[in-house]
């Protein structure tokens, strides 16, 4: 992992360091031992037969996106069967665990706590997809600091996670880009984005740089911090390049760009 202090920080899967904790391994590429106020980043490999439970999750927002593997998750007493691409969301007190049922299931987990007296939802969603288009922002311009690509050419972002669907705080958001597509520049004043390529290669902006980006691989933007994704045009480009993550604090204006109301329900 490169450390840029200004930017953040680029994490390259080949290069993540894993421990073994109640029988899986684990990398911790994002937390405050990077300098992270808001966000943390668990990557989990899980053998066949086993379980991600840790306790101390429940004291925190989780989403989870599911990278490889298959398996089953479980939120609180709620089950189901899991696969590349599927998300879990975890409200502050509720358990989640995840077993594999194939040889290795590899989790993404992003862990927050709930700031004091923010509004909970009342009926959230907790298992998705991040293919889930239901909610969407389009024709994204960016926040100005660089100048947009064309309409015809913006890549589109999903809401599996939202406030819409009773995400309180650690909302996730799925980018997809086909070739020749730009989700545009952008920053989030007052919160930090943790992302990752979950399919197909593309490129992520960081700072001032484009980056190439393999599944697996990711950034941390610290507040503020301009970022964006693209899957650049050409012979060997993926079909689909999609990202996954999102700010913490959630960006209100991401959902107000998309016309939607920011508000928890």
């Amino acid at each position: 992992m490169a450390q840029h202090p200004d930017f953040g920080l680029i994490i390259r899967r080949k290069e993540l360091k894993f421990t073994e904790e109640a029988g899986c391994l684990i990398s911790r590429p994002v937390g405050p031992h990077v300098g992270a106020e808001y966000v943390s980043v668990d990557i989990v490999r899980i053998p066949q037969g086993a379980s991600w439970r840790p306790d101390q999750y429940t004291t925190e927002e989780t989403t989870a996106i599911v990278f490889e593997g298959l398996g089953r998750a479980q939120v609180g007493g709620e089950t189901t069967d899991v696969s590349g691409g599927s998300t879990a969301y975890a409200p502050t007190g509720r358990p989640v665990s995840f077993t594999a049922t194939s040889e290795e299931l590899t989790v993404y987990f992003w862990r927050a706590p709930l700031p004091e007296g923010a509004p909970r939802g009342t009926a959230p969603t907790l298992f998705n997809t991040v293919h889930d288009s239901t909610s969407a922002i389009r024709k994204f311009a960016g926040t100005g600091e660089i100048a947009p690509v064309d309409n015809e050419s913006r890549a589109y972002m999903n809401f599996p996670h939202w406030p819409g669907n009773g995400c309180a705080h650690l909302c996730i958001n799925s980018g997809v880009a086909a070739p020749g597509n730009t989700f545009n520049i952008h920053g989030h004043p007052g919160a930090e984005d943790a992302l990752f390529a979950l399919v197909g290669r593309g490129q992520f902006f960081l700072g001032d740089q484009w980056l190439d980006m393999e599944p697996g691989d990711g950034v941390y933007a610290r507040s503020g911090v301009l970022h964006g994704t693209r899957n650049p045009d050409g012979p060997d480009a993926a079909p689909q390049f999609i990202s996954v993550g999102g700010p913490v604090p959630y960006d209100a204006n991401l959902y107000i760009a998309a016309g939607l109301s920011p508000e928890v329900v």
